[in-house]
């Protein structure tokens, strides 16, 4: 399963706490975006903990991303592309 996981939190202390977690099972993508490759079980301890940590006030959006969303997925201006020699359909 491919998480992206993006949040807007104001308070510096809850933002770490959640920079910390999401750190510890993906990859930053950009400031307050992660990518997450997890299985089931890894997925309900993220979001579980994500509850524990914030509240209704914060903005937290998971995307759970496809097969056919990520092999048309790319990073614009990165000199070896992810999906070298494939075209994109849409």
């Amino acid at each position: 399963m491919n998480l992206l996981i993006t949040y807007d939190i104001s308070d510096d202390k809850k933002r770490r706490k959640v920079e910390k977690l999401l750190s510890s099972y993906g990859y930053r993508a950009n400031y307050s975006v992660f990518e997450i490759e997890t299985g089931k079980t890894q997925y309900k301890k993220i979001i579980n903990k994500l509850k524990e940590l914030t509240s209704k006030e914060d903005n937290i959006r998971v995307y759970i991303l496809n097969k056919e969303v990520l092999n048309k997925s790319f990073v614009l201006h990165q000199e070896v592309g992810i999906f070298d020699d494939k075209e994109i359909y849409f």
